[in-house]
């Protein structure tokens, strides 16, 4: 097992589509910093209205310059719920572990692997393991951005009313989401086996069950469950910094191991009972 942790580990690091992802998390970051320093210098003055599509209005009116700074009213955990909250990330790791997953089926290097006595078993565990891993650091590039970022356009402001305090119980359970969805997408490639097949199917995990699960939610809108709330995804897109309880730390780890334990017993199960191609 260990043997094998330690091979996709170093195909990690060999990995050119994992650090492109990376850096695609942190550049979603950075553009969402430049829209917003176009807004300021809109707002001040020091560029037209609608420079770059930006529109800057209030009151449903444009306006032509302000003193006011648009950092005074952004917090910087709206910008960290943004780097969690929207399909972005969930595609980006969706299309690293198809690619990560997929690839060895592509070229024959598992079916040497698997007809060399490699337990698949433990080759599957080991993959997901360094794919969680993998999608983990994808995040925390994200947020490291945000929070590196936001330390130089806010200032010393950004970190107020005891952000550094909260953060890692915020962090924290958005890895848990994290691990519960990575575990759905390396168990998605496994079935799908094919690049082209494994990416759309993956894309389409990130982005389409949180839509469908909003709108049954209408069907609960009197019951104090909302089906939406055990989707790993929609759960990282409703945890806020003030709203961590100890009942929802407890929720977020069972739905996170549901999960996680679901898509791995299917996982194995599948990849025992289907010839590799």
């Amino acid at each position: 097992m260990l043997c094998f942790i330690h091979a996709e580990i170093y195909k990690l690091k060999k990995s050119k589509s994992f650090y492109s992802c990376v850096v695609a998390a942190a550049a979603f970051a950075l553009l969402m910093y430049s829209m917003l320093l176009l807004a300021d210098n809109i707002q001040k003055g020091k560029l037209e209205n609608g420079t770059g599509g930006v529109i800057v209005s209030m009151n449903n009116e444009e306006i032509s310059s302000s003193s006011t700074s648009i950092w005074d009213t952004v917090h910087i955990m709206d910008l960290m719920q943004q780097i969690f909250a929207g399909d972005v990330l969930g595609c980006i790791i969706s299309i690293f572990i198809s690619i990560f997953v997929i690839r060895e089926f592509a070229s024959g290097m598992l079916k040497n692997i698997v007809g060399k006595g490699g337990s698949r078993s433990s080759i599957y565990l080991a993959k997901l393991f360094v794919a969680i891993l993998a999608a983990i650091l994808i995040a925390m590039s994200g947020a490291a951005a945000t929070l590196i970022t936001g330390r130089l356009l806010i200032g010393a402001d950004a970190f107020a009313n005891g952000l550094l305090k909260k953060l890692p119980a915020y962090i924290g359970l958005q890895m848990l989401s994290i691990a519960a969805i990575s575990s759905i997408f390396v168990f998605v490639g496994e079935i799908s086996r094919t690049m082209a097949a494994g990416i759309s199917f993956g894309i389409c995990t990130a982005a389409l069950p949180a839509l469908l699960l909003n709108i049954l939610d209408m069907q609960f809108t009197d019951s104090p469950i909302s089906p939406s709330e055990f989707w790993p995804l929609t759960r990282m897109s409703q945890c806020t910094l003030d709203g961590i309880s100890t009942g929802y730390v407890t929720q977020t780890l069972l739905i996170a191991l549901f999960w996680i334990v679901l898509t791995t017993g299917l996982g194995i199960w599948h990849f025992h009972h289907t010839d590799i191609k």
